[in-house]
């Protein structure tokens, strides 16, 4: 078992903050992204195990069953991580108060429907905040995690099958994954999601206390 290593607990952070700037909305929205993170990589340890087992797992769930479950719970989870420390943004900088919060493609400039607003709000933020938000969003694995969490959330997602009985499936599922439709190995993306959302969300915690 791995658990996340924080360079300094997500509490001491948010408390150092707020002792700076005064009390805010940063908490919720900051902790339950560490604990989106955390979730993932318990996550992790759990798709492990079905790696050394497989195709065999808990309770005998068929393994497409176990493996688009995971997928769905890696992807999303990551995206709404990063979408939970753009939403801290949104509350610390952009004078956001709506309940339905902001989320990194409200920040996105090649989003262009909404271009005028998307300058606005990014020339509100500090600038290490911005580069984050910047590099976040030039992460080809924000890319895939978005278009996976949306195919799961609203569609499908086009996947490799191997039909007949459990004992034989040769491998984990491989999920193609817009704009590339490269298949996608289930153990990777979830990997691929633990991974990808603690290097942003422990960047983040850096931002906020250096602010």
């Amino acid at each position: 078992m791995v658990r996340i290593s924080w360079v300094k607990d997500p509490v001491t952070v948010v408390q150092g903050y707020e002792a700076r700037h005064g009390k805010s909305q940063l908490a919720s929205l900051l902790l339950w992204a560490t604990w989106a993170v955390e979730g993932l990589y318990y996550l992790d340890d759990l798709d492990a195990t079905i790696q050394a087992g497989y195709p065999n797992s808990v309770s005998s769930h068929h393994p497409d069953v176990v493996d688009i479950a995971h997928v769905r719970w890696a992807t999303g989870t990551a995206i709404t991580a990063i979408d939970l420390c753009a939403a801290v943004l949104g509350r610390l900088y952009c004078g956001w108060t709506n309940s339905k919060e902001m989320d990194l493609r409200d920040f996105d400039p090649l989003i262009k429907n909404n271009s005028k607003r998307i300058a606005k709000v990014r020339s509100a933020l500090p600038p290490s905040a911005l580069a984050w938000v910047d590099n976040v969003l030039a992460d080809a694995h924000y890319q895939n995690f978005q278009g996976a969490r949306n195919q799961f959330t609203h569609a499908w997602l086009n996947r490799d099958l191997q039909c007949g009985s459990v004992s034989g499936h040769a491998s984990r599922t491989a999920f193609k994954i817009t704009p590339t439709n490269i298949g996608i190995g289930a153990r990777d993306l979830v990997y691929q999601s633990k991974e990808f959302s603690g290097q942003h969300v422990k960047a983040f915690l850096g931002i906020i206390d250096a602010l």
